[in-house]
């Protein structure tokens, strides 16, 4: 686990901390340069600043259907550095200890600010709520990998949103303008077989592992990342997206990554209003079923996958979570191994087709 180095500022506080990490980030641009890049969520504008090209290039792909070149005043900036490609180390402000089972640094989150280390990635996150502005370290660019450039800033972006009525949730979404499906479910439920085969319907991709969710004034489901990810197992079900693959030397060891951009870029939209909640559950029959569920289904399939992964404000999210199941049916649809059934039933959920 590649961690911020050790430091003699063990006795600093969360403000303190935040200052070394950004004037660790000016040192580092200072050596390779400061790429700007700038993206629409909703209706806010979120500016990444970049330490060289290393990190741009690896995380911004997710993102690039929402790049825009406006130039009003960001309502969150991101200053994104490593040390490999910089030489500029970031020193941490704790011990070993400090660190829980989901990241978060004790005694470094408060009102104002919240500072993770996500292991695995390897990336440690800190912002300044009042500042609405962030630092994302990691030690080597090279290395940061392929589940975080398919979903990158996620906990920051749960942390930009955590008084406003959007939430990042681990689900699918497919639809058409008027109307579409929030899909839920913990992983290896078959989110992104169900989202990928409706690929070749008329219905429309917002997403296959994280989107983002509004519950008021009405749910509505925003497309945050622009990918889609397959066990390599299930590859065989959905052919045309292996000559799309970002990492086709490597599907030994990491799941099929792919940017909906370069494979099917008229299949993404923006979002949609959300009509109803769906589990996902693999059958092995060939026939897909959809049968109505209760709300605490589609709570459980959708609440703690999300909680888990993503840490701090959780009081927060679980009460727009729950907000957002009240005002929707639930349903549960049983997946079957004839791919084309799947979209059909959706339509059919959400009336553009009659029931055979």
């Amino acid at each position: 686990m590649a961690q911020p180095t050790r430091g003699n500022t063990l006795n600093s506080k969360p403000g303190q901390f935040f200052a070394e990490a950004l004037a660790r980030f000016e040192a580092a641009t200072a050596g390779v340069g400061l790429v700007e890049r700038r993206f629409r969520i909703v209706d806010r504008i979120a500016r990444l600043r970049f330490a060289g090209r290393a990190l741009e290039e690896r995380l911004t792909p997710a993102l690039e259907h929402l790049a825009t070149l406006e130039e009003a005043a960001p309502d969150l900036t991101v200053c994104l550095f490593d040390t490999a490609t910089t030489g500029v180390a970031l020193r941490a402000a704790w011990d070993a200890s400090a660190y829980s089972p989901r990241g978060e640094i004790a005694g470094f989150n408060t009102k104002r600010f919240r500072t993770a280390f996500q292991q695995g990635a390897d990336v440690l996150l800190v912002l300044d709520r009042e500042r609405r502005q962030a630092v994302y370290w990691v030690a080597d660019a090279g290395q940061v990998p392929y589940w975080e450039r398919s979903f990158p800033l996620r906990t920051v972006f749960h942390w930009w949103f955590e008084e406003l009525p959007f939430q990042p949730v681990h689900a699918a979404a497919v639809g058409l303008a008027e109307g579409g499906v929030l899909i839920a479910g913990p992983s290896g439920c078959g989110k992104s077989t169900t989202a990928l085969a409706c690929l070749e319907s008329e219905l429309l991709y917002a997403g296959d592992d994280y989107v983002l969710v509004q519950h008021a004034p009405s749910p509505h489901v925003f497309c945050l990342y622009g990918t889609a990810k397959l066990e390599v197992d299930n590859l065989g079900r959905i052919p045309a997206m292996r000559a799309f693959l970002d990492n086709p030397d490597r599907l030994d060891r990491e799941k099929a990554l792919v940017f909906l951009r370069s494979w099917r870029p008229g299949k993404l939209t923006g979002g949609f209003p959300i009509r109803a909640l769906v589990t996902p559950r693999v059958t092995g029959r060939r026939d897909t079923v959809l049968r109505r569920a209760k709300a605490a289904e589609a709570v459980r399939a959708l609440a703690p996958t999300t909680l888990y992964r993503l840490p701090g404000a959780e009081r927060e999210a679980f009460a727009k979570i729950g907000a957002l199941v009240r005002q929707l049916p639930s349903y549960v649809l049983e997946v079957g191994t004839d791919l084309p059934q799947i979209p059909m039933k959706i339509l059919e959920l959400l009336g553009r087709r009659e029931a055979p």
